[in-house]
């Protein structure tokens, strides 16, 4: 079925159709003053009883006083054969005036730039994130950013944590001893922690493990470093150094003759 609308601009008449306003959202363009409009906003299914005969660009409504040309109400007439040297008369279009019209899709409205400056705090807020998360592992691999870390905190009045790499700290000596035959419960022990990383790390804790004959534990200790530690000490281990440890015992009468180490960090 054939619906009609009109240019808000000009008042130039169109055939439509259903499809094509659905397809376009409604959104025409007049092919005659080129105004985008909303074809829903005149949209009939009346014929109209006259047209627009001016030439595109002049817009000027029907006059009273003349006859309007109106749209033929039967099929237009098939002209038979024309000879070659004849030329056939101007017939009357009565959908002249229907001009060319294009369908547009209604324009996406204008993105804000707040998704912009949201995208990019996220991006900060992410990328922060990751800095703080692995800060031990980008110290490590970037002594050099050990400064910057420093200065944001002092900025931020936040304090880092030394890092906490326990995989980088290695038991280069030990050894658990009796200090007197006579008094075999009393045991010495002697250890020696390196630092193989780049930059300073927090003091360990280290496990203690007492052992029989058969290799079995007997008794069991974990050494935090208020223990081992003197009175005076720096912050942590600095990289590339190594820290002697030695400790007094007294084992009772466990009787141990074997002993395990493991050094770890305590989880907060």
């Amino acid at each position: 079925m054939d619906l009609y609308t009109r240019c808000s601009n000009c008042d130039t008449t169109f055939r439509v159709t259903t499809q094509h306003l659905q397809a376009s959202g409604g959104q025409v363009r007049c092919g005659r003053c080129k105004t985008i409009f909303d074809a829903f906003a005149t949209l009939t299914a009346l014929k109209p009883q006259s047209v627009l005969s001016q030439q595109p660009g002049t817009r000027v409504g029907p006059d009273p006083n003349q006859p309007v040309p109106t749209f033929q109400s039967g099929p237009k007439p098939v002209p038979g054969p024309v000879a070659p040297s004849e030329s056939l008369p101007a017939l009357p279009d009565p959908a002249a005036s229907l001009y060319e019209w294009e369908f547009r899709m209604p324009k996406s409205t204008t993105r804000s730039h707040t998704w912009l400056v949201l995208a990019l705090l996220l991006s900060i807020a992410l990328a922060a994130n990751i800095a703080y998360a692995y800060r031990n592992e980008i110290r490590v691999a970037l002594p050099q950013s050990r400064g910057y870390y420093a200065q944001l905190c002092e900025l931020l009045g936040c304090s880092i944590e030394l890092p906490r790499l326990s995989h980088y700290l290695h038991i280069e000596f030990s050894d658990l001893k009796a200090v007197d035959p006579l008094r075999p419960n009393e045991m010495l022990l002697l250890l020696s922690i390196r630092n193989r990383a780049p930059i300073e790390l927090a003091y360990p804790a280290f496990e203690l493990t007492l052992t029989n004959s058969s290799e079995q534990a007997i008794a069991r200790r974990i050494f935090v470093p208020e223990d081992y530690l003197p009175s005076v000490q720096t912050r942590g281990l600095n990289g590339g150094t190594e820290l002697p440890i030695t400790l007094r015992l007294d084992t009772g009468n466990l009787h141990a003759s074997g002993y395990r180490l493991y050094i770890f960090y305590p989880e907060h």
